[in-house]
This record gives structure tokens, C-alpha cells and sequence, in this order.
């Protein structure tokens, strides 16, 4: 009997190496703290958020992205817990020390798709996302998924020492940002990542993350919501907030969290606004 290709297969093999993958394990098995995580989970509802959208496409402008709404009420939620905008440096000598922002850029993480390479991020930086509007921060995230090696430069800096330099050495380098405070703000900004997983239809995403806040989002649905007395089908999404619990206990933590979830299901304000005047993007493009 003839054996099929499967059939001739080894049970499994060691792949090639791949210096992407030996570049994430030098970052995520240094930084990453699982013992200090803690996750909080809420559902959201997104009429309010959903009203907004209508009026954009009504009035012939992009819809804001709702990953824009979530930057947004976190940028303005640190603003008003600054306890929250902090994180735990790593040090070649002494003890571990808190280091505090005094600014507020976001991290939002965008899908690179590169051969045999299925792990890959970018880490994008939104500068001052507090001073941005939802719509500003939308038409930077939509630049950013667009981007590649030529246009993106913290990409574009990633992918040079990650395939230009020899692995030892691109440990060292991608490590320093975790014992630099300097470094951590230039290269990696500040407090909080934002990531999402909507587009692929995942409800619920709980990670452990290099920054001391992680938040993220599943895909939108109609869920049942309980109104006065009744049953409403909802447009919502479930947001997860990941935090270190060395900084904040969790009651603290669970009165920020609740803040971003008020901002979010009650948009006003800075999140309903019109866009100020002169707004300026602050991202990594160019």
C-alpha cells in the first residue's frame, strides 16, 4: 500500500530558528510578571458610543473606531487616578523602583503579518492621547495599520535590530527599555496597552502584559441588557483591564476601572466632543 505524504511525516521537528520569535522570548520572558496580574472584567454598553458612530456616518465623516474610544477613556481616566499612570522599573543594581508619568501615551498593538512569523506585534505610540480627540486618534490607528517598514519608525527600528544585529546582542538592546526609565518612555510610553481581538469574533481577552496596565476588548455583539424592568438587546463588548498589583490594590484599581467603563457607556465630554482646533498627531509615522 501506497503511504500518503502524511504518512511520511515525522510525529513533529524543531522548526528553523526565527529571530522574531527568539526577540519576543527576550522581552516577554524578562518583563512579563504573572504573579503580579490580576484581571477585572466588565460588559459594556455601547449605545452611547453607537449614537456617536450614527452621527459621524450621518454627517459624511469617518466613524470613529471603537479602539479609539477605549484609548480615550483610559487617557482620561489616568488623568484624573494619576496613581494609576505608574509601572515597576526593572534595575541592573538595587531594588525595583516605581516610576510615575507625567504624561499620558498610549501602546496599541497592530497585527504584522510576516512569513512563519504568526507571534508578531507592533507596539504603536500615541503621544499624549489625553490631548487627543476620538477622532484624531482614529485616523492615527487607521495610518498605523496601514504602515510598514518604510513609513513606521518605531517598526521600522524594531525590524533592524531584530534582524540586523546578532541574537545576543538584540536581547541586550530590546531588554533596556525595562531598566531605563528614559528608554521605557521613548520607546515603549507609557502606562497602559491596548489591544483587540473584535475583528476575529473573540468575546473575552485576559493576558499578563510588559506595561503595568493592559486593557482590551472582544468583538461588539447584541447582548440582553436589563433596563427598569425589562430585557434590551445592547450593542456591547466585554472589556478586560489587566493591572499590577504592586502598584494598586483592588479597590483602587476597581474605582479607575470603573471610571473607564462610566466614560465609555456615558460618552461626553471629551469623548463626544468635536475635535479641538490644531490638533496635532503624535504617533510614530514618518
Amino acid at each position: 500500500m501506497k503511504l500518503g505524504r502524511r504518512d511520511r511525516l515525522p510525529v513533529s521537528e524543531l522548526e528553523p530558528r526565527n529571530k522574531f520569535f527568539a526577540a519576543l522570548c527576550a522581552i516577554s520572558d524578562y518583563e512579563l510578571a504573572p504573579g503580579n496580574a490580576v484581571s477585572l472584567f466588565s460588559e459594556v454598553d455601547l449605545t452611547g458610543i453607537e449614537g456617536l458612530r450614527g452621527r459621524a456616518a450621518a454627517a459624511g465623516v469617518p466613524e470613529p473606531s471603537y479602539t479609539a474610544f477605549v484609548v480615550k477613556a483610559m487617557a482620561c481616566a489616568l488623568g484624573e487616578f494619576p496613581y494609576a499612570n505608574r509601572r515597576v522599573t526593572r534595575r541592573l543594581i538595587g531594588r525595583p523602583r516605581v516610576q510615575r508619568f507625567h504624561r499620558i501615551d498610549a501602546v496599541v498593538l497592530t497585527e504584522r503579518k510576516l512569513p512563519d512569523s504568526p507571534m508578531v506585534t507592533s507596539m504603536n505610540l500615541l503621544r499624549d492621547a489625553d490631548r487627543l480627540s476620538v477622532e484624531a486618534i482614529t485616523r492615527e490607528l487607521a495610518v498605523l495599520a496601514a504602515s510598514d517598514v518604510t513609513t513606521n519608525r518605531q517598526w521600522r527600528l524594531l525590524t533592524r535590530i531584530i534582524t540586523w544585529l546578532p541574537m545576543w546582542l538584540t536581547r541586550v538592546v530590546l531588554r533596556m527599555p525595562a531598566l531605563f526609565p528614559a528608554l521605557w518612555v521613548r520607546y515603549r510610553g507609557g502606562s497602559f496597552v491596548v489591544t483587540w481581538l473584535a475583528q476575529s469574533g473573540v468575546d473575552i481577552v485576559a493576558a499578563t502584559w510588559p506595561w503595568s496596565l493592559g486593557v482590551s476588548f472582544g468583538a461588539v455583539r447584541e447582548r440582553p441588557r436589563i433596563r427598569g424592568a425589562e430585557f434590551v438587546a445592547c450593542p456591547t463588548f466585554t472589556l478586560t483591564l489587566n493591572f499590577d498589583r504592586r502598584l494598586m490594590a483592588g479597590a483602587p484599581a476597581a474605582r479607575f476601572f470603573a471610571r473607564v467603563l462610566e466614560l465609555l457607556e456615558q460618552p461626553a465630554g471629551e469623548l463626544a466632543g468635536a475635535e479641538p482646533a490644531g490638533t496635532a498627531l503624535n504617533g510614530t509615522t514618518g
